[in-house]
Parts: C-alpha cells; structure tokens; sequence
C-alpha cells in the first residue's frame, strides 16, 4: 500500500524529542534481559505453574533472546529443588539459569544440589527489614561477605540484589554493594522491592551508585535494576535505569509479579530497540510468548495492555482512521509488525466515510469501487446506527458474567476460612482462655 508521505518527508514532520533529551547521554550500545517470570512472576497472587509450564516457558524465552532466566529458589523445598534441577537440564542454547539463595550455606548447598552454576544472593538491606530481622548493618555485610565466599569457593558465578534497596540509607547500601563486590559478585542489582521510585529519583540513585560504589573500583561491574509496579512506573523505572546504565534490566512476561506487577518484558524491550539498545530479543516473537504465559499464569491481559493487548493497534474513530490511511505513524508509534502484530479497524460510533470505504475494500474486497456519496452517507449512518442499538443491557451481563468468572479463577483464602483451617488443627494448643465459651444450658427444671 502506498502512502501520502515518503521516508523522508517523515524525518522532517515527526519531532523526536526522545532523541533530542538523550543525545548527550551515554546509552548502552546493548542490554542483557534478565527475566524474572518463573520466580518473580509466579509469585503473582493465586499462581502455581507446573514443571512442564516451567520448561516450556523457559525454553521459549530461551529462543527469543533473554540472557538470564531466574526459574526458582532451591531452598525452598526439595520440589522446588528438583523443579529447578530440571530445567537446569534442559540444555537451553542461550540464557543461562539462575537459581536465588539468601546469603545462608544451606541456601547455597540447595543450588548446587539443583546442579546451578550461577546463582542470586539476596537480602533485605533497609532500616525497616534490619529491625524486622533483628540485625545490625555490620552483621548483614559479614552475611553477604561470607556467604558469597561460600558460593566462590563452590565453583558459583554470583550475582549480588539488594532488595529493598531503593528505601536503604544510602551509608549502607554503599556498603553492601561495596561487600559483595569485593567478596567476588561479578554483578548488582538494585532492587525497587515496593515499587516507590520515580524516573527522577532511579536516575539519582543509579548515578550516586555509579559514582559513589563502582567509580571507586577502576573497574567495571555491570548493574542490574528490578522493579515493581506499585505506582504504574515499572517500565519507566527499568528504562531510565537502563539509560542511565544498567546492563541487565530485570522483566517479567505480562508484568506479571506481586501485587501489581513487574517491569513487563515486552514493554522494555520494545522501547529499547526503540532508542536504538540491542536487546537481543525476537521481538516478533513477543505475542506469542505473551500468549503461552497468559495461558499458563490462567491471568487475562486487559485489552489495553502495550504491544501485546487485543487494542494496542487497533482503531475506530473515522479521523484516526483516514489519518492511519495517509501513513501509519499519524496514530501509531511504531509499525504493528516489529512486534508480530496486524493493525486493526474497527466500525462502530466513531467510524467515518473513509474507514467505512476501506472496509468495503479491504473486508469485502470488493476493489474498484465507485460509490456515490450519498449511499457512503447511508452506509456510514447505519454502521453507527447499528452499532447504538447495542443493549448496554446486554453488555452489563457480560460483563457481569465475566468479572464473576475472574473471580473464580483469582480466589484467594478468605479470613474466615484461614482461621477455620487454623481452628481445625491448632485448637488443642489454644489457652483456656481464648477458647469459645461453652453455651450454658438454660433448661431449668424446677421440681417441688
């Protein structure tokens, strides 16, 4: 199809202020995606995935391009360490597995029984998680110092994640990326656990970092970043992190993650490629992996969901329409394809003489048409017509329908039903006390 304006033409009427705001910022040529979907992700309230969900996912994200994937925490139970065994053996051609570890022998000894050769230590590092674990700054760097000595010894690559980092009095933090670097982790992440950063302060943070921990060491580390969705800023965060230098942003497929979500792999990616950072990944591929994880998380996607949602280009009003009839780019910020995805129109309200001639064209191929203006008019005004006449009754069942069944897919359990589950197999260890009181037999029998 040709359109009205030429490659050149559209250099000069689309003003890119993306490039003009990074143009003296020193990106990353290249990124290595580090996906957190089979950790992470499947801690998604309600999810469970099974082993073969595992592998399959694993080995999808594999095909496409992620660079690490995180399928699991050894330690956890003897499961989870034959889960992760298992997909250790897959043989993936690309990513290279990790499994987590909190800075704890009997940790590390469950990764190298789940035959990892590259792990994550993790610890909780802010004022509120030292008080709530009762320790003190200095015994969490001799954690972190000889647990990571530990794995070293052991033949482990390591990586170092400062959870909640992003809300850690900075002295520390400091010290513990200082720790792990020097007990031998071979790269860091900052972790936004709670999801409170803003692109203002994850660009503060990630240069004081730079500056501050590993300018110091006259040699490069790489840095990751992980962040959570709590404020909508996911996304926004991991790719200013990544402008600001992070290496290995940290993504889950769909964003899925606790509470409201991680940084959404198909997200980062494609506005990545966007600014021009090789990620690596097929991004063709990305609805289809979407797809398969959607399938298996049992998590519908909102329909607005970016790149991947049933609308994400899609269209209905007539002026929208006949501007995407001149070029694509007037309402859409990047080819549907470089996704794997098919632009769509739909005909309804706003629909217009011009997406109303197109589908004649294009759904009922009739080609070369010459319709008067006034059986257009007809057309356009029964399309709307039609499309009025739909009983928002009828839809406020469906919908109805519809939330009621997410709910059965998303039950979770109740108060009342831990604390009869409780009830049942605790009560003998109950006080006196805080036992139900007895009813009293009010049936009084009075004899003379």
């Amino acid at each position: 199809m040709s359109y009205k304006f030429t490659t050149e033409e559209l250099e000069e009427l689309l003003i890119d202020y993306n490039k003009v705001a990074l143009e003296n910022l020193d990106l990353p040529s290249e990124v290595y995606i580090w996906d957190e979907t089979l950790r992470d992700g499947e801690q998604s309230p309600t999810v469970y995935l099974t082993l073969e969900e595992k592998i399959h996912l694993a080995k999808l994200m594999d095909e496409i391009g992620v660079k690490l994937i995180a399928v699991g925490f050894p330690a956890v139970s003897e499961s989870e360490k034959k889960i992760v065994k298992t997909i250790v053996n897959e043989d993936c051609k690309n990513a290279t597995i990790l499994g987590i570890a909190r800075p704890k022998e009997e940790d590390i000894n469950a990764c190298i029984d789940a035959d990892l050769s590259e792990i994550v230590v993790f610890m909780p590092i802010s004022p509120i998680f030292r008080k709530t674990l009762k320790q003190t700054p200095e015994e969490q760097l001799e954690k972190i110092n000889s647990s990571i000595l530990y794995a070293k010894d052991n033949g482990l690559k390591v990586n170092w994640v400062s959870e909640d980092g992003t809300r850690c009095d900075f002295p520390h933090l400091k010290n513990v990326f200082q720790t792990a670097i020097k007990a031998g982790a071979e790269r860091i992440v900052l972790g936004d656990t709670v999801g409170i950063l803003t692109p203002q302060s994850t660009n503060y943070l990630i240069n004081r970092i730079k500056r501050e921990v590993l300018k110091p060491l006259g040699k490069e580390i790489p840095m990751g970043i992980h962040t959570h969705n709590d404020f909508g800023l996911a996304v926004a965060n991991t790719v200013t992190g990544v402008f600001e230098g992070c290496k290995y942003p940290h993504t889950c497929i769909n964003g899925y993650g606790e509470r409201a979500g991680n940084a959404a792999l198909e997200e980062v990616a494609t506005i990545l490629e966007r600014m021009g950072i090789n990620t690596g990944i097929n991004l063709k591929r990305l609805p289809e992996l979407s797809e398969i994880c959607e399938k298996y998380f049992c998590k519908p996607l909102s329909q607005y969901k970016p790149i991947v949602g049933d609308y994400a280009f899609s269209h209905e009003s007539g002026l929208h329409i006949a501007a995407i009839l001149a070029h694509p780019l007037t309402y859409e910020p990047i080819n549907p394809q470089m996704v794997g995805r098919r632009r769509k129109f739909y005909l309804g309200k706003f629909s217009g003489s011009q997406s109303i001639l197109h589908a004649l064209k294009n759904k009922i191929e009739v080609l070369d048409l010459d319709i008067p203006e006034d059986i257009i008019k007809k057309i356009v005004s029964e399309v709307k017509k039609k499309h009025e006449e739909t009983s928002k009754e009828e839809l406020r069942k469906s919908f109805k329908k519809i939330k009621q069944e997410l709910k059965k897919i998303t039950k979770g359990v109740g108060d009342k039903e831990f604390f009869e589950i409780v009830n049942k197999y605790a009560q003998p260890y109950v006080s006196d006390e805080f036992k139900p009181k007895k009813k009293q037999n009010n049936n009084n029998n009075n004899s003379g």
